[in-house]
């Protein structure tokens, strides 16, 4: 999706612009500047589907009343008595990381944790969170759904109507030199972020990803929005991990609002083996993997999570490169919203200059 005549524009300029946004539309200055982080991190990790083209889609719906910005998250008691963050039907990212963190705590106390999350609208790239559970030293699991009644977006594997929200799941375990594994998946071929950022970018989409209204291959994004559909991840076998997502969403959480219910799992692996001795064996089994000879059209075998981090530190140096369409919808969404002037200047700044 991305060109190599993009401008590329500072994470700082991306992050301070971004907790302008969110605080305009309401949320506090704490919260905007998390959600900013969050998605300019997305970004970096070259994420688009979960980057900072949502600023513009989420001042649309918190005009629309579909989440309140206000929304503060509170670890409470579920009805049966586990962990459960009430979000304030506010956007995921706090709520997310006060589970992740909660699911941590009582990993090492107990071995073994689950902390529930609904009341939440978008939550972002989920592989932040179980990153953070990695990072800890945990195998950290994240996964939700419950929302098809508000998000039609997949058909079931043979059928010919979407059902079924892309009901994602990620996995954290930590690593070896490199840091962790990470890997975030939605169980559609593709999320529904990737459609909305193709559409904003005027560029089409990869083939297989999605059908048309009449059940037929497309890589136009406008027939996704006209009655189209993404396809399950590998047939039957996305559409069984987005059932279970599904009922675990609706069934044990409760219907959700507008957005997914979620579980978080954390795993304490120092209960099972000493941290550097895991690390040692993480890393052989890594390097084992890098050195596998790539098949034709592959550079190399790459271990999840890896790529995004020499992403992260190469866009960190160089900037973030985004194409013109999300750019401009950005700055016209800054003067819409009357954000800091210097913030919007300095994002319109990297939008008019051209890459070297």
């Amino acid at each position: 999706m991305l060109e190599s005549s993009d401008p590329r524009v500072p994470a700082p300029v991306l992050e301070r612009f971004g907790t302008e946004v969110m605080a305009a539309i309401g949320c506090s200055r704490g919260i905007a500047l998390e959600i900013a982080q969050h998605l300019v991190d997305a970004d970096l990790c070259g994420v688009y589907s979960h980057g900072v083209f949502r600023l513009d889609w989420y001042a649309e719906r918190a005009q629309a009343g579909r989440f309140d910005p206000a929304g503060e998250p509170r670890l409470v008691s579920a009805e049966g008595g586990g962990a459960l963050v009430d979000g304030g039907n506010g956007l995921g990212m706090p709520a997310f990381r006060l589970a992740t963190d909660a699911a941590i705590e009582r990993a090492r106390r107990d071995g073994v944790a689950a902390v529930g999350v609904a009341n939440v609208d978008h939550t972002g790239r989920l592989g932040a969170f179980v990153q953070r559970g990695a990072e800890a030293g945990c195998l950290s699991i994240l996964f939700g759904g419950g929302s098809r009644r508000d998000w039609r977006q997949v058909v079931p594997h043979g059928g010919a109507r979407a059902v079924l929200p892309t009901n994602p799941y990620a996995f954290g375990i930590p690593g070896g030199e490199r840091g962790p594994v990470v890997i975030d998946f939605a169980t559609s071929t593709a999320s529904g972020g990737k459609i909305y950022a193709a559409r904003l970018a005027g560029r089409p989409l990869a083939e297989g990803l999605c059908v048309d209204a009449q059940g037929r291959p497309t890589t136009d994004p406008e027939d996704y929005f006209k009655g189209g559909a993404l396809l399950p991840m590998a047939g039957p076998k996305g559409y069984g991990l987005a059932l279970v997502a599904e009922l675990l969403g609706e069934a044990i959480l409760g219907q959700a609002m507008d957005g997914m219910n979620w579980i978080a799992i954390a795993v304490d692996l120092a209960r099972f083996r000493a941290p550097t001795a895991y690390r040692a064996a993480a890393e052989a089994c890594l390097q084992e993997l890098r050195d596998c000879p790539p098949a034709p059209g592959f550079d190399r075998v790459e271990v999840p999570g890896e790529r995004e981090a020499e992403l992260r530190r190469e866009r960190l140096a160089h900037g973030i490169p985004l194409p013109p369409e999300t750019l401009g919808a950005l700055c016209r969404l800054g003067r819409r919203l009357r954000v800091d002037a210097r913030a919007l200047e300095a994002l319109e700044s990297c939008a008019a200059a051209q890459p070297a």
